[in-house]
């Protein structure tokens, strides 16, 4: 490590172009990581917010609650925690934002509804509470909200925490509500049960009904698998061409110090030595990399709009940091087997 150290601190110009190559590499990986993350909250932020165990739909409405009819009478007090959901998507006017959102249409107390952030709870008809992102949207409390697909208006009187679901912004209300947006979900119909039971799968049901665990439904949501394997496919290549890049780099500054090495092996320093040398370089030089890396991934995320899906995980990302280097290594290899090559007598010439 003290070879490889000072060797950088005396070429600090082409060492540094290196260290810019995984700055830039990194800082792309944990970007990325970032926004695959945010894309896949879009869909899922409501759901995992219910801290649920499973779903009850129709089983003939292929994994979509929209398309799913259920008779309350058929699941009532059928598990140990329960709630009723009615689902309806709308387009959102206040004369001055429209917006995509899914209505949710509860029981009072329901343990579907999140914590309010800002204002009151809907109590009377045609009054809904906001997810945060419509409020970061140009929403606010107060709003009579038009609705493109019926002549009923709502009235929002406050607002939960972020609560985002199929790409769009959640608006929760009582079945009052919903029924008279959607007559077809009347008082002994609903679109899903969501359930609180560790012991749901032994729970028995009619034929006409599918029981999906949490992290299945989330799976089948609409674009969620599909989005999320293209995405996981782009970081795999980036690390296979980040690897490809930092080695070929590597490898041609080790080239250009054959004679070095040369002189280095005639005076008694072992292959090992020199392996672990630069071994050792490439390790500090991915780390500062990384570490840049990350701090400029951070100050991105501060100034990115709310409409930009950026969610960091850190724990992801130093998961990513942490494959980065050991890829780098793995891709140093070949500068490795290029310093056991060299003989001393005909690198000094």
């Amino acid at each position: 490590m003290y070879l490889a150290w000072n060797e950088i601190i005396r070429n600090k110009l082409k060492f540094s172009l290196i260290i810019g190559i995984v700055i830039m590499i990194s800082y792309l990986l944990l970007l990325l990581s970032g926004l695959a993350n945010g894309l896949m909250n879009l869909n899922k932020e409501a759901v995992e917010q219910w801290e649920a165990d499973a779903i009850v739909i129709n089983a003939d409405a292929n994994q979509n609650v929209q398309q799913s009819m259920i008779k309350i009478e058929d699941i009532k007090d059928k598990f140990e925690e329960q709630a009723n959901l009615k689902e309806l998507a709308v387009i959102i006017s206040n004369s001055a934002v429209e917006d995509n959102a899914i209505v949710f249409g509860l029981d009072e107390g329901s343990f579907l509804i999140p914590d309010l952030v800002e204002g009151e709870i809907f109590t009377n008809e045609n009054e809904v509470v906001g997810d945060y992102s419509l409020k970061e949207s140009g929403f606010s409390i107060g709003d009579t909200l038009e609705l493109s697909n019926s002549e009923e208006t709502l009235k929002i009187t406050g607002f939960t925490e972020s609560a985002q679901y199929r790409s769009s912004s959640l608006l929760f209300s009582n079945n009052e509500t919903i029924e008279k947006l959607n007559p077809m979900l009347s008082e002994d119909l609903i679109n899903a049960l969501v359930v609180r039971d560790s012991n749901w799968k032994n729970v028995e049901l009619s034929d006409d009904m599918e029981v999906l665990a949490i992290d299945e439904y989330i799976e089948n949501l609409p674009g969620y698998l599909p989005q999320q394997l293209t995405l996981n496919f782009m970081i795999i290549f980036l690390f296979i061409i980040s690897s490809s890049v930092i080695g070929i780099f590597l490898y041609v500054l080790t080239l250009q110090k054959t004679s070095l090495f040369g002189v280095l092996k005639a005076q008694g320093f072992t292959n090992g030595y020199l392996a672990r040398s630069v071994l050792g370089q490439t390790l500090i030089v991915t780390m500062i990399g990384t570490l840049v890396g990350l701090a400029l991934t951070l100050l991105t995320g501060i100034f990115l709009p709310p409409a930009v899906p950026i969610e960091f995980d850190y724990l992801t990302m130093i998961i990513y940091m942490v494959v980065l280097i050991v890829v780098a290594m793995l891709g140093s290899l070949f500068s490795v087997i290029s310093v056991r090559k060299v003989d001393p007598l005909k690198a000094i010439g």
